[in-house]
């Protein structure tokens, strides 16, 4: 039975024209592609995904996560589960053994288990999975000998299944799916003969299917998707070629008039199996597989996106306070203060900025030393990416590196690396043309890790900071925003990467940059007292021959000349 409605679409609407996705603290376990998730009102949970028997619960206020005892039904991939106020049903999936066909009930307030009437039906992976009231739906997927197009009831208070009518149309795994009211819509996926874009409403009361128009965009398959506020929504995955669509792709659909509306696309590149759930106005986007990049990558980046304005801080007495907010998301903040990280004055206690952060301006602060910088206010301070979570990315084997410029001689003295597996790394300062100018090899572990460096910087242009070979180590392979400011006194321009340098971003992270203050009397002592001129020496005390820097000229008698040295 088809159902033709005329398709109208409106690309970004005003009222979420200008939503952001908004980047969190990263996922806490490594590799976690098909991912079970679903929330009730104070926490979401992750459950298996690439065949682990894990489960973390997430706490919004806090934005952190917690791992809970393992799911009782053993490793599991490809499984699917959906939540009803605070039950979730999961199973099916695949394991060592093939394709069970059980069936669990997980109490998210008492963190209990138990199993129910397992599928009268084959197991399967990739199946479509809708929650209605007391109901739950179930269908399509598939195993070694194909896919299904089957479709059944799970009754809630029964613990009983019944079959129901097929679905119209191909068989299929991997569909896209969600309810809206007590209505399941199922469509796309993956068949015998390719990508699909059709889509489909399931009557639960006359057992009947009725289709709809065909989705506006490309064919896809294998992503991940919700509903919320009487609208459904789907969420990046593959294309018609079964290779990654080319952005993280966003659509929300209309059920009044049968019509799609593109919103702004997640960051990074499209995901392969994520996962995705809704707590209060916000979707959360996580977890999945990357394969846009040159080797297989799961990221660990989690991203929030705002619905609806409904949500807020409803306390007038709070600092973000919303007079249009009409549920209470528990953002309420009572703490202002300096929030930027990099700040001088920054409070980590504070969740509102009040507009004071002091921005570190890097120089040596001691008046009487020989750089004594007047516009200084620290010798220490930090820059680059402070961390990996501001987009996708993965670990990386390859001669790639960072380009700076530096207008003063400093001392790189640490940063943050992220290690895929144990190695023996040399890291290193290159000069504009390569050259190794200073390094340092350390032992790394998995994970991440800061790492002293004590790389001696002269004051110049295109310096490298990069490894020297292959290191397994951390880059993100989009959403860098060059250039990086330290203390105003180092700028990170751009990568090495042959395409898009201005995307990536490569292995230092939090780089930790001081100016040491030169005493001039101490320096004197150490001086070859052969020559009326003893040396000459940069900020760090350093011999030097070049001749683009600041420099001191240190004489016999103890007197020191600064002299700026131009080409």
């Amino acid at each position: 039975m088809l159902n033709k409605i005329f398709l109208i679409l409106i690309i970004f609407p005003s009222f979420l024209s200008a939503q952001n996705w908004v980047s969190l603290n990263a996922f806490p376990y490594n590799g976690v592609h098909h991912p079970i998730t679903f929330a009730n009102d104070q926490h979401a949970y992750v459950i298996t995904g690439s065949n682990t028997d894990n489960v973390y619960r997430y706490d919004p206020v806090n934005d952190s996560w917690f791992q809970l005892a393992n799911f009782p039904g053993g490793e599991r991939g490809y499984s699917y589960g959906v939540a009803i106020n605070d039950k979730a049903y999961m199973g099916l999936g695949s394991n060592s053994n093939g394709y069970p066909n059980d069936w669990w009930e997980y109490d998210m307030i008492n963190d209990s288990w138990q199993q129910k009437a397992s599928l009268p039906a084959d197991g399967r992976n990739h199946p479509a999975m809708v929650a209605i009231s007391d109901k739950i739906y179930m269908g399509c997927g598939s195993d070694d000998n194909g896919n299904f197009r089957d479709w059944w009831e799970y009754d809630i208070s029964n613990d009983s299944w019944s079959q129901k009518s097929d679905l119209p149309a191909i068989a299929r795994h991997h569909p896209f799916y969600f309810s809206i009211g007590d209505v399941p819509y199922v469509g796309f996926g993956h068949s015998s003969t390719g990508i699909h874009k059709d889509f489909f409403k399931y009557d639960s009361l006359n057992d009947i299917w009725i289709q709809l128009n065909d989705f506006p965009g490309e064919a896809r398959v294998a992503g991940t998707q919700f509903s919320y506020n009487g609208k459904g929504y789907v969420l990046s995955g593959d294309g018609d070629d079964h290779g990654p669509l080319d952005e993280g792709e966003f659509w929300e659909y209309d059920p009044l008039s049968d019509s799609w509306t593109q919103l702004p696309s997640h960051p990074g590149n499209a995901i392969w199996a994520p996962g995705c759930f809704v707590i209060g106005c916000d979707v959360y986007f996580l977890l999945g597989q990357d394969n846009a990049s040159f080797q297989t990558v799961f990221p660990l980046n989690i991203y929030k996106y705002k619905l609806s304005e409904d949500c807020g801080c409803t306390d007038p007495n709070a600092y973000n306070y919303s007079n249009i907010a009409t549920i209470n998301d528990g953002s309420c903040c009572y703490n202002s203060g300096c929030t930027d990280p990099l700040a001088l004055n920054f409070d980590p206690v504070a969740c509102y900025d009040d507009g004071n952060c002091i921005a570190p301006v890097l120089g040596c602060t001691n008046a009487s030393a020989i750089n004594f910088n007047p516009n200084a206010n620290t010798t220490i301070a930090n820059g680059g990416s402070l961390d990996n979570t501001f987009s996708s990315g993965g670990y990386f084997n390859g001669d790639q590196h960072l380009f700076f410029n530096a207008n003063e001689s400093c001392i790189i003295k640490s940063a943050v690396f992220y290690a895929d597996d144990s190695n023996n790394i040399t890291f290193e300062l290159r000069d504009n043309n390569g050259n190794v100018i200073d390094d340092t090899t350390h032992n790394v572990n998995p994970g991440q890790q800061t790492l002293v460096l004590n790389f001696e910087v002269p004051a110049g242009n295109d310096f490298q900071l990069g490894v020297s070979s292959n290191s397994g180590l951390y880059r993100n392979n989009s959403g860098a925003t060059y250039p990086y400011d330290i203390g105003g006194l180092i700028s990170i321009t751009s990568s090495s990467a042959s395409t898009n340098p201005f995307d990536y971003y490569y292995f230092y992270y939090n780089i930790e940059v001081e100016v040491p203050c030169i005493n001039a009397t101490s320096t004197v002592n150490i001086l070859d007292k052969e020559k009326h001129i003893l040396k000459i020496v940069d900020v760090l005390g350093r011999e030097s021959n070049t001749n683009k820097q600041l420099l001191f000229y240190i004489y016999d008698d103890g007197t020191v000349e600064k002299r700026l040295i131009q080409n």
